[in-house]
């Protein structure tokens, strides 16, 4: 029942071509449960890039569980959980007066942004240079964590551009159009925080139908305490860890003629379909 959509829109990817879907895991180094959660995701799931949060202090570990594994490894930007990596001092509008971050919850609370961009971008290329020394390279996308805020992305956008890296807005319906990688639509989570994924995706809630190639975008991982502390997102990590290693995904996908990408893989194919255009 719930593995082909529908008949018709299942011959016409045939003769199209593929629906091409970016898995990606978010939080890479947020703590060590979410680290072999991720692992996991990526060796016996369907993950094709995580996001690595260069500020926290499980992140050297977490890259060392998934460099061999042949993921994608962006910069997930976090300004909202744990200390920062520039001196506090210099970033005032960053943090608490203890020198950790202000957490994602005040911040959304704010009537007004009060982050200051000049503030905010030292700290985004301080995470760059630690993103670099863990890694040995430059990350293959770079977006930020859990925060809404104009000034983030702008400071996001403009150390992107100054680094030459693929800053990754796929709700910003430009970018969409530019990189040809589109949004799914978000989930509500009920009282316990969870959601219906096996309807989000396979009775397309996500809205994936129709679309090129699009984004999911997940939260794998175990639990641990400092996670149970730090975060909101607690009882859908192992949720999602399960069904994204679930054979029932993995029939889905093969019935649904999916191929799974990544940012630069998806880069690649639609410069040199501009190139075609233009040759």
């Amino acid at each position: 029942g719930t593995l082909v959509v529908s008949e018709k829109s299942v011959r016409d990817r045939k003769e199209q071509g593929k629906m091409k879907i970016i898995f990606r895991a978010d939080d890479l180094g947020f703590s060590e449960a979410v680290n072999y959660g991720i692992r996991k995701a990526i060796v016996d799931g369907v993950i094709t890039c995580t996001g690595l949060m260069p500020n926290m202090p499980y992140a050297a570990a977490g890259y060392a569980l998934v460099k061999d594994t042949g993921v994608e490894v962006g910069q997930h930007t976090n300004i909202c959980v744990g200390r920062p990596l520039t001196d506090p001092a210099h970033i005032p509008s960053l943090v608490q007066p203890s020198g950790e971050f202000c957490t994602s919850r005040e911040i959304r609370a704010r009537k007004q942004d009060t982050i200051v961009l000049e503030e905010v971008e030292l700290e985004i290329q301080a995470q760059l240079d630690r993103f670099r020394a863990i890694t040995g390279r430059d990350p293959a996308y770079f977006e930020g964590h859990a925060v809404m805020s104009p000034n983030f992305f702008q400071g996001l956008k403009n150390v992107a551009a100054r680094n030459g890296l693929l800053y990754c807005d796929p709700v910003d319906p430009q970018w969409s159009a530019e990189h040809g990688i589109q949004c799914s639509a978000f989930y509500r989570l009920d009282e316990r925080g969870l959601y219906d994924v096996r309807k989000f995706v396979f009775e397309d809630e996500a809205g994936l139908h129709g679309k090129e190639c699009s984004v999911l975008v997940f939260h794998p991982g175990w639990l641990d305490q400092y996670l149970l502390e730090h975060s909101s997102y607690t009882l859908i990590r192992p949720m999602e860890t399960d069904f994204l290693c679930s054979q029932e995904l993995k029939d889905w996908l093969a019935a649904n003629y999916v191929e799974r990408t990544t940012f630069a893989r998806r880069a690649a194919e639609v410069k040199k379909e501009q190139e075609e255009r233009h040759a």
